[in-house]
C-alpha cells in the first residue's frame, strides 16, 4: 500500500473537488439527493493528518476524509499517501465483527486517496463532549465491546493461524503511521528531542525525572518490544478520546447513547493491551485536567467499567468459540484434555497479560501527551498555566509510578486506586 510520491491523478480536493468526485459516484449521488451544486461541504478537519469535510444533501450526507502529501498541522513534514487505504482496510477488517460500533465504508478512491464513509454529523467527539461537561455512561463499555470483538476476531484464538496471518500481513506494511507511534510515543518523550515540547519551566523537573529514572526506561523499553514483535490481532492503532463519537442523546435520562469508533487508520498488528491503554490513558488524563471529585468519580467509573467490558465479552467470545468448535490454533482446547479448569486458567493467563499492557500502554500515552509532540486540548479547562502545570505534574507523576513498579501496578483495580491516590492529592496541594 505504501507510495511516496503522489500518483498522478492526485490533487487535494476542495469543495468543488468533493462535489465532483461524490457526483461520479452515483450511490453516493443518491445517498446525498438533490444537484450537487446544492450539497452542503463543511470542513471538520480536527486531527493532526488529514482533511475531513462533512457533506450534506436534500436526502442525506457522507463525510468525506482525503490523505495529503504531507502532515495537516506541519506542511513540512512529508508523508505517503496510503493511510486512508489502510483504513479503509481496518474498516473492511472489523466492522463484520463489531457492527454499528464503527462506519459503514461507502466508498473509497485509491487514486484520489479518498475514503467515504456514513455521516455522524449528530454526533459529538467524545473528547469534545467530555471537556463540555457532558457524561456518557455506556460510552466506555461500547469501546470495551468494540476492542473485545475486533481484536478477538482478528487473532489467532479465533482464527486458523493461516488466515489470521493473512488477515495481519498487510497492515504490517503500516510502516508510515507505525514510526510515528514507535517514535513519538514510545521514543522521544524518554530523551532529550527537538519534538518534544512541555510547560517549561514548571514540568522541568518532572520531566527530567522521568527520563532519568532506570525503572521507567526498562518498562518502556520492554513495552517497545511487546508493540513490535507481539501480533496478537489487528489493532485501532490510535484509540483515544478523540476516535471516538457519541450521540448526544446520551446526555439526556432516560435516553441511549450511541457510540462510534472512527479513524482507524493507525491499523497494525500488535498487542491487544496497547488499543486498551491508550483509551484509559486518555480518559485518566481527561480526569487530571478537571481536577475535581466529580471527574475523579465519573472517569474512574468509565475505566473500571471499560475494562470489566472488554474482560467478559473477550472471554465469552473465547468460550463461545470453543464450546461451537471454530476457535483458532492460539491456545487450543485440546491442549488442556478434559480438564476445563486448566484452559481457564491459560485464559486468566492472557487477560492478566493484557491487562498489564493496559497499564504500561495507559502510563505512556499520559507521558507522551503531555511531554511529547502531539498534546490534547483537555487540559485547556485549566483555569491558568499554574493549574494546568499543578494537574500535568500530577498525571505525569501518575505514569511514571505505574511505569517504575508494574509487579504492584499491572492491574485495573491498582491502576484505580493510585490514580484516585494522585487525584486527591493534587486537588489538596495549593497550587
Amino acid at each position: 500500500m505504501t507510495r511516496h510520491a503522489p500518483p498522478p491523478a492526485y490533487r487535494t480536493l476542495d469543495a468543488d473537488g468533493i462535489r465532483a468526485a461524490l457526483a461520479a459516484q452515483p450511490a453516493l449521488a443518491a445517498r446525498l439527493g438533490g444537484p450537487p451544486g446544492a450539497w452542503r461541504v463543511r470542513e471538520v478537519s480536527d486531527g493532526n493528518l488529514n482533511n475531513v469535510f462533512l457533506v450534506g444533501g436534500p436526502a442525506g450526507g457522507v463525510c468525506v476524509k482525503q490523505s495529503l502529501p504531507h502532515v495537516r498541522v506541519d506542511p513540512d513534514w512529508k508523508m505517503p499517501l496510503d493511510r486512508t487505504a489502510f483504513e479503509a482496510a481496518y474498516l473492511r477488517a472489523v466492522r463484520p465483527h463489531v457492527g454499528d460500533l464503527t462506519t459503514d465504508i461507502l466508498h473509497f478512491d485509491p487514486d484520489l486517496f479518498v475514503l467515504v464513509v456514513e455521516s455522524l454529523d449528530r454526533h459529538v467527539v467524545l473528547r469534545h463532549g467530555l471537556m463540555q461537561g457532558g457524561d456518557w455512561p455506556d460510552a466506555a463499555r461500547a469501546v470495551g465491546a468494540f476492542v473485545a470483538r475486533a481484536c478477538f476476531h482478528t487473532s489467532p484464538l479465533a482464527l486458523p493461524f493461516e488466515r489470521a496471518f493473512d488477515l495481519l500481513e498487510p497492515f504490517a506494511r503500516n510502516h508510515t503511521l507505525t514510526r510515528i507511534t514507535v517514535d513519538l510515543v514510545l521514543t522521544d518523550p524518554y530523551r532529550v528531542h527537538p519534538r518534544n515540547h512541555w510547560l517549561s519551566p514548571e514540568l522541568d523537573p518532572i520531566a527530567a525525572e522521568i527520563r532519568a529514572d532506570p525503572a521507567v526506561r526498562r518498562r518502556v523499553g520492554a513495552l517497545q518490544a511487546r508493540f513490535l514483535t507481539c501480533r496478537q490481532a489487528l489493532l485501532h492503532g490510535d484509540l483515544h478520546t478523540g476516535s471516538v463519537m457519541v450521540s448526544t442523546g446520551g446526555t439526556q435520562a432516560g435516553t441511549q447513547a450511541e457510540t462510534r469508533i472512527i479513524d482507524g487508520e493507525f491499523a497494525l498488528p500488535g498487542p491487544i493491551g496497547f488499543d486498551c491503554g491508550l483509551f484509559v490513558g486518555n480518559l485518566l488524563m481527561h480526569l487530571f485536567a478537571r481536577g475535581d471529585a466529580d471527574a475523579e468519580t465519573r472517569i474512574l467509573r468509565d475505566v473500571a467499567r471499560f475494562w470489566t467490558t472488554f474482560r467478559t465479552d473477550f472471554t465469552t467470545l473465547w468460550r463461545d468459540a470453543i464450546a461451537a468448535g471454530t476457535a483458532g490454533d492460539a491456545v487450543p482446547a485440546a491442549l488442556f484434555g478434559h480438564d476445563p479448569s486448566l484452559l481457564r486458567q491459560a485464559q486468566d493467563d492472557l487477560l492478566r497479560d493484557i491487562e498489564s499492557d493496559m497499564v504500561g500502554f495507559a502510563a505512556t500515552e499520559i507521558i507522551r501527551r503531555i511531554l511529547g509532540y502531539a498534546h490534547v486540548p483537555d487540559f485547556d479547562l485549566a483555569p491558568d498555566r499554574a493549574h494546568r502545570a499543578h494537574r500535568q505534574n500530577a498525571a505525569l507523576r501518575l505514569a511514571r509510578d505505574l511505569l517504575a513498579d508494574p509487579d504492584r501496578t499491572g492491574t485495573t483495580d491498582a491502576l484505580l486506586a493510585l490514580a484516585r491516590r494522585h487525584a486527591r492529592a493534587a486537588r489538596h496541594t495549593k497550587v
